[in-house]
């Protein structure tokens, strides 16, 4: 997951006593506006300014992930200076919406295989992160570490999972702890989902991204479905390979994403120069007498076309989410993770969740 820009920061040592918001983990007492499957929206802190908490459709979600703090090589907690939003916090606990203190997203996991590599280091790193928690009013942790990626790393990864899992177990209440997944084996077989899977409440795979300026064609961000021969992945592919690993269904996320890719050819699975990421709400605000609406009825998603044919863009829009909302419900799966709750904010109206939140129950 994308962090967007690099943000000033600070350490947090365990030994500081560090205190921004003086409120304990609460609990909340289950509303039952709530939807019926697990609804984790990724809050970047960098998007306060133009998205602050008063636009967020709390009725739509179960869970908050607020990105991103990270670790230092030596297991220490790093916060970025803009980072604590109480407000935030607060509104989402009278909602009913359980807050998570989200750690790494891309750009920021140079520290996790330092943090993890010693036991001194990850106890550091975990006695920090608990204190954070209970004094900044967060309910549990989710990592995003991309990527674990050799034997040590996977070892250490064991290690710091089993013992920051024990750790958050033994708070009163218990604090959660989610991880977001790559979607498919090239990263995942470093990860021992077999043996940490109890570790984890949910395990969210980052169903998108399978196309974009890394690939060597154009395709779509998150297909819902293998289409055209093409090997890259989908959603399909990716719960397959999830189930396959003896992920639990009622641990299971898959991943929505609120935002879509360019490229600058005339189609599917050509070659081409550039790619550049665009939210759902600036997809949606192209001029329809420049662009043609085109729905792949194989990968079960759309995509726009200029028809001078110079550009495309892959995304996700009202129809498709709802599509992959049914499948999750058909698979009996635990919910789903969105990469993130500004990007689709169109009109005054969150127009991709408000489909999620209506999908699950929320009425």
């Amino acid at each position: 997951m994308d962090n967007g820009r690099r943000q000033a920061s600070f350490l947090v040592p365990i030994f500081m006593g560090f205190v921004l918001a003086a409120c304990e983990v609460s609990y909340v007492p289950p509303n039952p506006a709530r939807p019926n499957k697990v609804v984790l929206g990724y809050y970047p802190s960098w998007k306060k300014a133009e998205f602050d908490h008063t636009k967020i459709a709390f009725k739509n979600l179960t869970h908050i992930a607020h990105a991103f703090a990270w670790p230092d090589s030596s297991g220490n907690l790093v916060v970025p200076a803009d980072y604590l939003y109480p407000a935030l916090n607060t509104a989402a606990h009278a909602s009913g919406v359980k807050m998570i203190l989200s750690l790494g997203g891309w750009g920021n996991c140079a520290g996790f295989p330092g943090m993890s590599s010693t036991a001194a280091n990850r106890a550091r790193f975990i006695g920090q992160l608990v204190d954070f928690c209970k004094t900044n009013a967060y309910d549990g942790v989710d990592i995003d570490w991309e990527f674990v990626s050799n034997v040590e790393e996977e070892a250490n990864f064991v290690l710091f999972v089993e013992a920051l899992g024990a750790a958050l177990k033994a708070q009163t209440p218990a604090l959660l702890l989610t991880l977001a997944a790559t979607s498919g084996n090239y990263y995942g077989r470093w990860i021992d989902y077999e043996r940490l899977a109890d570790d984890f409440d949910f395990i969210g795979f980052m169903t998108y991204d399978y196309h974009g300026d890394w690939s060597d064609h154009s395709g779509h961000n998150a297909p819902l479905y293998a289409w055209g021969g093409d090997t890259c992945g989908s959603l399909d592919e990716t719960f397959a390979y999830g189930r396959s690993r003896q992920v639990p269904l009622n641990k299971l996320l898959v991943g929505l994403p609120f935002f879509g890719r360019s490229f600058d050819c005339a189609g599917l699975g050509q070659p081409f120069t550039t790619s550049e990421e665009w939210s759902y709400k600036d997809v949606a605000d192209l001029p329809v007498t420049e662009w043609t609406l085109v729905w792949d009825g194989t990968a079960q998603v759309p995509y726009m076309r200029r028809p001078d044919g110079t550009k495309i863009i892959s995304f996700d829009n009202m129809s498709s989410i709802s599509l992959k909302c049914q499948y999750v419900k058909d698979k009996s799966s635990a919910g789903v993770i969105i990469w993130e709750l500004s990007e689709d904010y169109h009109a005054g109206t969150s127009e991709l969740l408000e489909v999620v939140g209506k999908s699950f129950g929320v009425r």
